[in-house]
């Protein structure tokens, strides 16, 4: 008999983005920019004054000491997150700049951008465009944003503040991710649909508008099925020429082999799905009306030139969002913290829920590519794939859970029961009104207690890493440890207990338990086209039947102990596993286990 295989979540589930929530605002910011126009040195920033401001409601008791303790808390436990991402800080950085893990406290002190010129030339950086052709993630991670050291910039900035990157004697550093001719050639090739792979945009006189349409009537939305057609090569350019429009290409890494080498080597750093978009903007023309997002935003300057716009989040509770924002007005916005005119080589980076905006400057157009990452990549994503398994399980295993309220339940909780001037009636029946709505939320925090001793952080940290490997994009031919000639069907059917196996890629598969059954989530059957939304997959992978999962193998949860071995031993990565020495049996058993593997590309075959 073999024990069961560690635990996990019933069923695994695609996390979808519910509808946005209703976001606050609050006053706009009243500090001046640091202006870096002309490229010159910025002066800091004032504090924002707005922003400096905790949020607060016209109902809230401002002399409740426990809320004012609760806050506090708060403040505190978002300060203990940033830590454990970050490591200590020292304190003479603490004291002297102002560096803290809470982005709270950054936002309340100014949020304040750091700028850095980059002096070194081009015979004195990094390659690139090598370092992604090898897959070597964290290193491509610093040459994203080098000469700022990648330690630093995740202890001092990351999720915290804007980091604006000046390339003056290197104005090549992004070259080769992307030109416009990349996207003339896909118009004229008719690869592009509209809403799919690119928008047609306008924003004029305060007004954002959306021509997703040819001339002659034709790449609009269909009424019933909402299928939008193809974009005409003329239509875009007339557009972009004498109506100012701006090109938003949608995920171009689908056909773009360096930014797919980019962001699979980032996606394989970050440990969550990492995209871009690209945008090409005419000359003297704004695309989008001022906004924030749900991403962290790194802006790649690759060609022209373009004037950003950058202000503090609005308040506390729009920092750090999970959502995007709808388009704000002018007067909504307040005053930038920075103005930054972005060259060829440029870089800068924004937290999720900075609000921005950008034009385009005098007699050039603009191209410029933006990467995204850490969408729904939050504690509270954890969280909330907790939550859920842990009620389920108390349920099952807390009689008290099943038991039913009383009938004055619904009396003396609820908006109504909840108090505040209770006006002449009996002060007697008053107090015990209180005293049983005391003892009845006392009975629901023991029973919530109960559920939150349940939690299953592994289970959903599986879950976590499954999505991820669901959003991947495949792996680069360059990324793998093997020739693809040593994987697939082919090479599965020639495997024996003889046979040495190799992962392909470190990081490559995720290991799931579902319904009492192991899944092996990977991404080496993923497609580039579907990375991230729609496209159809040039590379035949159409081949399944309507019922199979792509991406996805189930095995009994014996097979746990051996899949580790082949999955995540030093063997796996390095020489090779022996297929002999895999405790794992009957034999048969053990040959179909790593057959499966080797098929679906996640193994190799050394000899």
């Amino acid at each position: 008999a073999v024990a069961p295989y560690g635990y996990g979540i019933s069923s695994f589930a695609e996390m979808s983005p519910s509808k946005k929530r209703k976001l606050v605002s609050s006053d706009a910011a009243a500090a001046g920019p640091s202006s870096c126009k002309g490229k010159g040195k910025a002066p800091v920033s004032e504090p924002n004054a707005a922003a400096s401001e905790s949020f607060s409601s016209e109902d809230e008791d401002e002399d409740d000491d426990d809320a004012v303790s609760l806050g506090d808390a708060e403040d505190d436990l978002e300060g203990l997150v940033g830590e454990v991402l970050n490591g200590e800080i020292a304190q003479t950085l603490v004291d002297e700049q102002g560096i803290s893990h809470s982005a709270v406290e950054m936002l309340r002190n100014g949020f304040h951008p750091e700028l850095v010129e980059d002096d070194r030339t081009a015979d004195q950086c990094e390659d690139g465009a090598a370092l992604a052709e090898a897959g070597d993630a964290e290193e491509v991670a610093r040459w994203l944003i080098a000469p700022v050291p990648l330690e630093t910039f995740m202890k001092h900035t990351w999720e915290r503040k804007p980091l604006y990157v000046s390339r003056n004697n290197n104005k090549q550093y992004y070259d080769g991710l992307l030109s416009k001719k990349n996207i003339e050639d896909w118009l004229v090739k008719k690869k592009m649909k509209y809403g799919v792979n690119v928008d047609v945009t306008t924003y004029k006189n305060g007004v954002r508008d959306t021509h997703n349409v040819n001339d002659d009537g034709s790449g609009g939305a269909d009424p019933i099925s909402g299928e939008t057609g193809t974009a005409d090569s003329a239509t875009i350019w007339r557009r972009f020429d004498t109506e100012k429009a701006s090109l938003r290409v949608l995920h171009p890494q689908r056909w773009r082999d360096p930014l797919w080498k980019m962001l699979s080597s980032l996606e394989t750093f970050w440990r969550c799905s990492t995209g871009c978009n690209v945008y090409l903007t005419p000359p003297d023309s704004q695309g989008f009306a001022p906004h924030f997002d749900d991403i962290d935003a790194f802006v790649l300057q690759l060609e022209g030139k373009k004037l950003w716009k950058v202000y503090a989040p609005r308040s506390e509770r729009e920092m750090l969002p999970r959502y995007s924002s709808a388009n704000f007005s002018q007067g909504e916005i307040g005053e930038p913290v920075l103005e930054v005119v972005l060259e060829p080589g440029d870089l800068l980076y924004m937290p999720r829920g900075t609000v921005h905006q950008a034009m385009c400057v005098e007699k050039t157009h603009s191209l410029h590519v933006t990467l995204s990452t850490n969408q729904f990549n939050t504690w509270a994503d954890v969280l909330e794939l907790a939550f859920p398994e842990a009620l389920r399980r108390a349920v099952e295993e807390v009689p008290a859970l099943r038991r039913c309220p009383p009938p004055d339940f619904l009396d003396n909780l609820g908006v109504a029961a909840q108090g505040g001037d209770e006006g002449e009636g009996d002060e007697g029946a008053a107090d015990d009104q209180t005293s049983r709505r005391d003892q009845l939320l006392g009975v629901l925090n023991e029973l919530a207690s109960a559920v939150m001793r349940r939690l299953p952080f592994d289970a959903a940290a599986d879950q976590l890493g499954a999505r991820l490997m669901k959003q991947r994009l495949p792996p680069p031919p360059s990324h793998l440890s093997s020739s693809k000639t040593s994987t697939g069907v082919t090479a599965s059917n020639g495997v024996t207990n003889a046979s040495v196996v190799r992962l392909m890629q470190e990081n490559g598969a995720r290991i799931v338990i579902e319904d009492e059954t192991l899944a092996v989530y990977h991404s080496f059957e993923n497609g580039r086209l579907y990375h991230m939304e729609g496209g159809d997959d040039e590379d035949g992978g159409d081949d399944k039947e309507d019922d199979d999962e792509f991406g996805v193998l189930f095995f009994d949860q014996a097979c746990g102990p051996a899949i580790e071995i082949l999955l995540f031993s030093e063997d796996a990565i390095d020489t090779g596993v022996e297929i002999g020495d895999l405790p794992l049996w009957p034999e048969d058993v053990k040959l179909e286990t790593v057959r499966r593997l080797v098929g679906a590309g996640i193994l190799a075959v050394v000899r």
